[in-house]
């Protein structure tokens, strides 16, 4: 990612003094070190928390075993959860963002119901639950991560400025 749109997101959360943390799994701590790869991060950058695996997952971010059986670990419902978790573990950020996906064909013993470049995104802003899915072409497993992080940067990026519009 280019830095400069880096910068333009650290940005926007420090002058609308926000504060970020995220719940990560497909992009394992990329997102966090993406923000945290320009100066002045710590102002808007809380923290993040890698939860790659089911056990994690429920163990720290107190995602269902149920929802994960149900649904697998890439899936929409898991996201919500592993937010809510995030919420429930730091209550006091002004954006919380958590994702899972697909980035590259499973291993032999894992199932997984999300194809490759399956994304989903769970943004919490303004009191309100943000969820999205996308699909990404499969570029390669480090390039579907990283676009991943455009995608979220990108997208609270929206966010905040959507909210910051006067109504019509």
């Amino acid at each position: 990612m280019e830095i400069k749109k880096i910068e333009l997101f650290n940005e926007t959360l420090r002058k609308n003094k926000l504060k970020i943390v995220c719940a990560e799994s497909i992009t394992a701590g990329l997102l966090a070190s993406t923000i945290a790869s320009v100066s002045g991060a710590s102002e808007i950058l809380a923290g993040s928390i890698v939860t790659y695996n089911w056990d994690f997952k429920m163990k720290v971010l107190g995602v269902r075993l149920e929802t994960l059986k149900a649904n697998t670990a890439e899936s929409a419902e898991v996201t919500q959860e592993m937010c809510e978790g995030l919420m429930s573990l730091y209550p006091s950020a002004s954006i919380y963002v958590a994702v899972t996906g697909m980035a590259s064909e499973p291993g032999q013993n894992y199932i997984a119901k999300a194809k490759v470049g399956e994304i989903f995104v769970v943004i919490y802003y303004k009191g309100q639950f943000h969820p999205y899915t996308t699909r990404l072409e499969d570029t390669g497993r480090n390039r579907i991560r990283t676009e991943t992080i455009n995608f979220i940067l990108n997208t609270i990026v929206g966010l905040i400025e959507s909210n910051a519009a006067p109504d019509k």
